[in-house]
């Protein structure tokens, strides 16, 4: 004879991992009811009258007919037309649809992150369209009034606490991989390179062989809504998409499609890279060179083109993470140091 559970209502709630040598272990529910999935892959469900000391519990084994990790290998980059004459091979380094990428184990935190953007972005249209037609009807402000109230609800309450607890023997491992991508929010300049191509005549392209297109970052070390967490994380928003670095895992919000993979199922590489800086050059980079907007076949300058400004060539670092199932991502920043 087992319990039957059901809420009504369920935004949010707290998420407790615990990382230890066995691996990672993850619990959520509320009070009298929680979920647990333990390193050793088993799930296990507690059921309990507070305040009564009355508690059932049922675990179940690890099951690899049912939890098979669908992905699908999308390769590392999309070739597109080149985008002028003077360009070939050019690629768009994009990432697959969140919802695609989801390692085993992180399903339930992500359907109730799911939840919580969906009802955010409800609200927020909601309270845009009755605004603006309210104009018009003015007793429309009353829906206007009730989707605030939802959307101050769904901020308040829908909030996931992450809550970790590390063991000893884990935290040096967790630190070393936390500080080195905290370090790259705090540089003066973060972006992620969009597209890729190789160049014809390099004239043109101030001597660079290799030509990108970036997006500068919003790096911050707070975690983006709906999550909330105990400790420093790491968090890079460009456009719609944000990446969320924390202690066990990546999260990967595209609007209200959410994904997530455990580093496990990523591979990670950092290199410094040159790169002819067109723009305001950081004050954390170093300068390794000059170049000319227009650039000859022996260095110099072009004397042809009037407006040949001298460009500087600055170090940067890269980061670039892919995955299998479709995790195609590279950050640039500024401090090559890291």
């Amino acid at each position: 004879m087992g319990f039957r559970y059901r809420k009504s209502i369920n935004l949010g709630g707290g998420f407790r991992i615990n990382l230890s040598k066995s691996g990672i272990g993850y619990s959520w529910g509320v009070k009298g009811y929680r979920i647990t999935k333990t390193a050793k892959g088993t799930t296990r469900r507690t059921a309990s009258i507070p305040g009564t000391g009355i508690s059932y519990v049922h675990e179940t084994g690890k099951n690899d007919s049912t939890k098979s990790n669908r992905r699908v290998n999308y390769g590392s980059s999309q070739q597109i037309p080149a985008i002028d004459s003077n360009h070939y091979d050019t690629q768009n380094l994009e990432n697959n649809v969140a919802t695609a990428m989801v390692s085993e184990g992180l399903e339930n935190m992500l359907a109730m992150a799911s939840k919580t953007l969906k009802l955010n972005k409800f609200a927020n249209i909601g309270f845009w369209v009755t605004f603006i037609l309210g104009l018009s009807i003015p007793v429309l402000f009353l829906l206007t009034a009730a989707f605030l109230l939802l959307k101050i609800f769904v901020r308040t309450k829908g909030t996931i606490d992450l809550d970790y607890s590390i063991d000893p023997d884990q935290q040096s491992i967790v630190d070393e991989r936390m500080s080195l991508i905290i370090k790259i929010t705090e540089c003066e300049k973060v972006w992620r390179i969009v597209q890729t191509s190789k160049a014809i005549d390099r004239k043109y392209t101030s001597g660079a062989s290799n030509t990108v297109k970036r997006i500068s970052c919003k790096a911050t070390t707070k975690a983006m809504f709906p999550f909330k967490a105990n400790l420093q994380v790491a968090s890079f928003k460009t456009g719609k998409e944000t990446l969320l670095f924390l202690p066990d895992k990546l999260i990967i919000i595209q609007g209200s499609k959410i994904g997530a993979l455990n580093y496990a199922d990523i591979k990670i590489s950092s290199h410094t890279t040159r790169f002819i800086e067109s723009g305001d050059v950081p004050r954390d980079t170093q300068i390794v060179g000059q170049t000319w907007k227009y650039v000859n076949k022996s260095g110099g300058p072009d004397k042809r083109f009037k407006d040949n400004r001298q460009l500087p060539i600055c170090l940067y670092g890269e980061l670039e993470l892919t995955s299998t199932s479709g995790l195609n991502t590279v950050i640039m920043y500024s401090n090559p140091s890291i």
